[in-house]
């Protein structure tokens, strides 16, 4: 027997819009009556309508704001494949997306798309840019609004997001230096290539990485951390300088940027096969690096399902009241090498 909105309501003994109140996380009721509300719904095992949810939604769409890097870093694209595999799935239930493309520079972007979604009405946010303070007290502003955030591929630690989807950024710079031990002699001089230091993922990877070499008795040397934002000129340019200026570079680590840069570099210095190269993801640049055997590793973290489980999870805790079960939802980590292909 189907449990109505009435019945929650008439069990607690209170009015059946403070239960809709409830079921929605809306403001306006108190805590102990919230919790009491809570429990009678867990009990009687209330489970929402959703086909009279999915028919209002049709006639008034519930709208998802969708922060992240600009569209010309390649590897996001794989990102928006896995979100629009999922909005496909939603379409007939009135989901719609509202894209913001922001500079990966500059955190006050990002901070102010949230606000400015949050401002439109949107139901939810999934937000993927930098871990930067401006970021964090908009993500907060957003949760008083009631406005759910789901971050993807790049956490923002410390602020009131509802979960985190992606990789383990840690282990997967332990990972990396792991292999980078096993294919350099002790005393050997590696750089390691990132992104942008205030994305979460980008410094998680590089902390990840410089642990892994000292708990394996640290032989190798950081020889110097580059911040290259994911541009091919500027990852080309410092990559340069630096195997100028240090011709004794044995290892490179691309914690995340821009490959081709890296391999032209290489090309430039005509290291190819003298400079071992561990990377991440999956992308044609890197495919075509290790059929040409300058990518010695890559380390791959699905990112069309951190797209895909993001915005399910997202729109489950809009449309349904469905709270992830976690805090933290990991994608897989597989190490391939050139024989994989």
């Amino acid at each position: 027997m189907t449990v109505t909105i009435r019945e929650i309501a008439k069990h607690a003994g209170v009015s059946r819009g403070t239960v809709d109140r409830v079921l929605n996380d809306r403001p306006g009721v108190k805590p102990e009556v919230r919790d009491r509300i809570l429990e009678i719904v867990n009990e009687l095992n209330y489970v929402p309508n959703i086909a009279a949810k999915a028919l209002a939604y049709q006639k008034k769409p519930v709208t998802l704001g969708i922060v992240m890097p600009p569209k010309e870093i390649v590897f996001f694209e794989l990102i928006r494949s896995g979100i629009s595999s999922a909005s496909e799935e939603l379409k007939d239930l009135g989901v719609r997306l509202e894209y913001r493309y922001v500079d990966n520079k500059r955190p006050e972007e990002g901070a102010a798309a949230i606000r400015e979604l949050v401002e439109i009405g949107v139901s939810g946010i999934m937000f993927s840019v930098m871990d930067d303070e401006l970021i964090r007290e908009s993500i907060n502003y957003a949760a008083q609004k009631n406005v759910p955030v789901v971050t993807f591929n790049s956490d923002v630690e410390d602020s009131k997001r509802v979960c985190f989807v992606g990789q383990d950024l840690h282990k997967s710079g332990v990972v990396a230096a792991g292999l980078m031990n096993r294919v350099l002699p002790a005393e050997a001089k590696v750089v390691i290539l990132t992104g942008n230091l205030k994305f979460h993922a980008h410094r998680a990877r590089v902390e990840g990485f410089k642990q892994g070499l000292k708990s394996s008795g640290g032989s190798l040397q950081v020889e110097r951390v580059i911040e290259g934002f994911d541009r091919y000129e500027d990852t080309y340019a410092q990559l340069n300088q630096t195997l100028s200026e240090h011709a004794d570079i044995s290892g490179i680590y691309m914690a995340t940027g821009d490959t081709d840069a890296c391999l032209e570099v290489i090309k430039l210095h005509r290291k190819e096969g003298k400079i071992r190269v561990v990377c991440n993801d999956m992308l044609p640049s890197v495919e075509q690096g290790m059929r040409d055997r300058m990518i010695d590793f890559t380390i791959v973290q699905n990112p069309e399902r951190q797209g895909y489980l993001s915005l399910r999870l997202l729109f489950d805790l809009v449309f349904a009241g469905k709270q992830p079960e976690m805090e933290h939802y990991f994608t897989e980590t597989h190490i391939y090498i050139p024989e994989s292909l």
